[in-house]
């Protein structure tokens, strides 16, 4: 999402953990941490004018003072967005249209997706288990590879 809407033009403001920052940087955001005080860090970066909430942390509020309008802030993770006249989508848009759009970014060498583990089919399980635990730099990806018929 970062790197989609930096391709577009919009300056992004990310928070992550302090060990993160250099990452979030790197995919051309300007970065703060997260935690007691993030508020004010990102009004020190710059004017909000719009918010997105991928992870359903519980900071809905604050992403709504900061744009000042619940109409330009979206959740995609937190279900209770909607009592405080925010917009949950789960799901938007097209998959196709998504996709094309990814590969043209990916491309143009704008758009980098990090593996930071791959799996087996049979540690499945285990890569759901580690995906929950959050506060990764990239995905988990379970590999699977086709048996050729015989």
């Amino acid at each position: 999402m970062l790197q989609t809407a930096r391709d577009r033009g919009v300056k992004v403001i990310g928070m992550a953990g302090a060990a993160h920052q250099d990452y979030l940087r790197g995919l051309g955001a300007l970065a703060t941490t997260y935690g007691e005080g993030w508020v004010e860090r990102v009004r020190q970066l710059g004017q909000v004018d719009a918010a997105l909430d991928p992870a359903g942390s519980g900071v809905i509020r604050e992403f709504v003072e900061l744009a000042g309008d619940p109409r330009k802030v979206i959740s995609i993770a937190d279900l209770g967005a909607p009592e405080l006249g925010v917009r949950f989508s789960g799901v938007a848009g097209s998959a196709p249209d998504a996709l094309a759009e990814a590969v043209g970014l990916i491309a143009r060498r704008k758009l980098h997706i990090p593996v930071e583990r791959s799996y087996t089919l049979a540690e499945a399980a285990a890569a759901h288990i580690d995906s929950r635990a959050g506060h990764t730099r990239g995905r988990r990806v379970v590999v699977v590879r086709a048996v050729p018929r015989t």
